[in-house]
């Protein structure tokens, strides 16, 4: 049994990241994300009291996130989506759609230090990311908002 005191320590420690790991796996909408965080944490709280130990709790919480999110797509988009089978991908075509006689890179309106995040961010697991972005001095909440920016970088470049 979770305590009562050991429940809002989890709340306060988890709270961001399971609103971040939402808002980028819900296409960057913030209400749905919101809606969908809260969730998670009504979850938690109303079976603390049933589950053993704090041990695997990060583990618990993310997949709570992506079955109330399954559940919020079903729910508001009325069709059933895996979240697991829809990796993130940059949102832009794939290398082969490009001309041939094309020898532009379509990264290269990258900046280095863009193409270092991208790099960290699809090199790691969502459970290292929070790693990742500590190691470039950044938050997590600020990775998943500057890939976002990057992405959208890269489309209006390719649609140029």
């Amino acid at each position: 049994m979770i305590e009562h005191e050991t429940c809002e320590n989890i709340i306060q420690t988890y709270y961001k990241e399971i609103y971040s790991y939402c808002f980028a796996k819900l296409s960057y909408k913030q209400h749905p994300a919101e809606d969908c965080t809260q969730e998670v944490f009504v979850i938690f709280f109303s079976k603390h009291e049933k589950l053993s130990s704090t041990d695997n709790i990060r583990l618990w919480l993310y997949r709570t996130a992506d079955n109330v999110m399954k559940a919020y797509i079903r729910k508001n988009f009325g069709h059933e989506v895996s979240i697991e089978d829809n990796p993130e991908v940059y949102n832009i075509p794939a290398e082969s759609s490009f001309p041939d006689d094309s020898a532009e890179d379509p990264f290269e309106v990258l900046t280095e230090d863009e193409k270092k995040l991208l790099e960290a961010y699809y090199d790691t697991d969502y459970g290292q990311r929070s790693a990742a972005a500590k190691k470039m001095g950044i938050s997590l909440a600020a990775m998943y908002q500057r890939v976002h920016k990057i992405k959208k970088k890269l489309r209006k470049d390719h649609d140029n």
